[in-house]
């Protein structure tokens, strides 16, 4: 078996307006489609190279907490951007959780900054 490409990244998400609005007003993500599945519907975005997909469910479901160093946990996705200075600024300006200010890592030789979603999902910029 060979990996040909990565189809997409889903997040089920706690509050599908909150969430779309961060994902369209800070990251600038394009939507593309819904898919209504029954039980819940499927936003599909453009993310470079693949889709991202937020799941709306209709029943209120469970929600559990996590905390980035526990084990057996997805733990972020890792997008690249054009400018960390300007996307510290938006965070900043648009009230957006930052676990990390930008900073430059030597072992990986990157500068990066972690932020968190609207449903608590990590996400590096790089």
């Amino acid at each position: 078996m060979k990996v040909i490409s990565l189809d997409h990244i889903t997040i089920n998400c706690l509050d599908i307006n909150i969430t779309r609005r961060f994902y369209e007003d800070f990251l600038n993500l394009k939507p593309l489609n819904k898919v209504d599945m029954g039980d819940h519907v499927l936003h599909y975005y453009e993310l470079p190279g693949t889709r991202l997909e937020l799941i709306e469910y209709i029943e209120e479901q469970k929600i559990y907490q996590t905390g980035n160093t526990d084990l057996g946990i997805y733990r972020h996705m890792a997008v690249v951007v054009d400018d960390l200075d300007e996307a510290f600024a938006k965070c900043k300006a648009m009230n957006i959780s930052i676990n990390l200010e930008p900073q430059y890592i030597a072992q990986i030789d990157k500068k990066i900054m972690l932020i968190k979603d609207p449903n608590g999902v990590e996400i590096e910029l790089m």
